[in-house]
């Protein structure tokens, strides 16, 4: 099974605030392992995971536009800095990896310990975002004009307690860019999931149950085009 994203320190965040594999200062990394195959999914709907979110408006999160769908999440503590209450599906895995990948890298300083503790799997991975998190410090929202917007996304493996999704960015001059994010269901909801860094360590903790593979080291891919991958953007008609 191929291995998955991590998060990356980053000097310019302004310029890759949505990038789907960056987080300030974060040395941590998102991970996944398992069978192939498409099982599971939320109140007996049909899975399909290249369906967009039902019912979806996108509003600006620290100059990042994320989407709420009324249907597949978030649902709950949706004004706070941390939203939860996603849909046991594709689309609502989907929300989940854009809005936490988005609140971590984004979420000021007043703020990133709750997104942490509420999006993120718990585990020595983020224990090491917090650490690396509690060592820079986000005063302002990032700048639309050379912040990055979510375009697309690919889910590439989906199971009842694990998504592997590609998402796909595109910078204001157009260039695009996919890069791989991994969520897990636990505790009713789907979490960010950042494995312990450079160790190899597969970022199980105390309240976890089930480890997934530790990642590899990437970065973002460049992409000539959005092939294969299920357009999903905010209307900016």
């Amino acid at each position: 099974m191929k291995q998955r994203n991590s998060f990356h320190p980053y000097r310019q965040r302004a310029a890759v605030a949505v990038s789907a594999v960056t987080a300030v200062a974060a040395i941590a990394g998102c991970g996944s392992s398992g069978d192939d195959g498409v099982t599971g999914t939320d109140n007996s709907r049909p899975v399909d995971t290249a369906a967009v979110p039902a019912q979806v408006t996108w509003r600006p999160y620290q100059g990042v536009q994320v989407p709420y769908s009324d249907v597949d999440g978030p649902t709950d503590n949706t004004t706070s800095a941390a939203p939860t209450g996603y849909s046991h599906t594709p689309q609502g895995a989907v929300l989940a990896a854009i809005q936490g990948q988005t609140r971590l890298a984004l979420a000021p300083d007043s703020s990133w310990a709750q997104a942490t503790g509420a999006l993120v799997a718990a585990g020595a991975g983020r224990d090491s975002y917090a650490v690396a998190r509690a060592g820079a410090s986000i005063t302002a929202p990032a700048d639309p004009a050379t912040t990055a917007a979510f375009t697309g996304f690919r889910v590439t493996d989906y199971r009842d307690e694990q998504a592997d999704i590609d998402l796909a960015t595109t910078m204001p001059g157009g260039q695009l860019t996919t890069a791989a994010v991994t969520v897990l269901w636990r505790g009713d909801d789907w979490k960010i999931a950042l494995p312990a860094p450079d160790t190899g360590g597969d970022g199980i903790g105390s309240d976890t149950d089930t480890a997934w593979d530790a990642p590899a080291d990437t970065d973002p891919v460049p992409l000539t085009s959005l092939d294969g991958f299920t357009a999903f953007a905010a209307d900016t008609d």
